[in-house]
């Protein structure tokens, strides 16, 4: 029922259209402080969003719309057009009901399922703050393939697949549970790149280890007051989308193959995002 549901945003869109008026949505929202924080699954965005929540002032939102982006998505992947249309008749106006309802001037999201509509984010609301949030690609598919093991490999990442054109497109049926899962990763940065040229990349793991990092990097950019104790805090609590087991070995423990595999797919990505390449120990 909620991915029936969530197919209707078209309808709900128009709805919303035609009750609250574009000009007003556009002008409140051109008055609230906006940010973006998009990176690929499994990277800490729940984390991450929870720990910019507690900023009191401030509304940010972990995936919050969920069957309408993932819904989109495909779609916005091979047309741009596409992805500015579903911001432009949809997502902002669920935006600033929530904007409105919560009555806040400062209000952000940390998402997956936006990271084909980065692009189309920034031409909606150019005074957003537009960020990429990042995982070393080594930990990434190792948590995304412990997950998928878990649902029986039920949902491998489709329809998020090579587009025509793409190399991997005719060795995609052919293709390993960790193979696609390599190329998802690859693909999500690729895509963020794409879609949002120069814009800063903020490391998942300095974000635990380091708090002037976040300050400097997220916190103060953006305008959000989270504490040095707060962030202690946050980091000693368990996060709720943390793997409870992990069935995956340790990427150092990966094949040879796997390990050839990874490089020849993410090396490129992980090297553009500061992370090591081809290091295994």
């Amino acid at each position: 029922m909620r991915v029936a549901a969530g197919k209707t945003w078209r309808i709900r869109g128009h709805v919303e259209r035609l009750w609250l008026g574009e000009k007003t949505v556009d002008a409140r929202l051109a008055e609230t402080n906006l940010f973006f924080l998009l990176g690929s699954g499994r990277c800490g965005t729940l984390f991450v969003s929870t720990l910019l929540n507690l900023d009191p002032a401030a509304v940010v939102r972990h995936e919050p719309r969920g069957h309408p982006d993932l819904d989109s998505r495909p779609r916005s992947r091979r047309d741009p057009e596409f992805a500015h249309y579903y911001i432009q008749h949809y997502r902002k106006y669920v935006i600033y009901r929530d904007v409105v309802d919560t009555r806040t001037r400062l209000y952000g999201e940390v998402s997956s399922p936006l990271r084909a509509l980065g692009g189309a984010l920034a031409r909606a609301f150019p005074h957003a703050h537009m960020m990429i949030l990042a995982r070393d690609g080594r930990d990434t598919v190792r948590s995304a393939l412990n997950r998928q093991m878990g649902r029986g490999f039920k949902a491998m990442h489709d329809p998020v697949r090579p587009l025509p054109g793409d190399p991997f497109t005719p060795r995609w049926a052919g293709m390993s549970p960790f193979q696609k899962i390599c190329w998802w990763w690859m693909d999500a940065y690729r895509t963020l790149f794409d879609h949002l040229p120069g814009r800063p990349v903020v490391h998942f793991e300095q974000t635990l280890r380091d708090y002037e990092y976040l300050k400097a990097r997220v916190l103060d950019p953006i305008g959000l007051k989270v504490t040095r104790e707060q962030w202690m805090d946050h980091k000693a609590k368990r996060s709720g989308n943390s793997a409870e087991v992990y069935r995956v070995p340790h990427w150092r423990e990966w094949s040879e193959a796997d390990k050839a595999f990874f490089d020849e797919v993410c090396g490129e990505l992980m090297e553009r995002l500061g992370y090591p390449r081809g290091q295994w120990s």
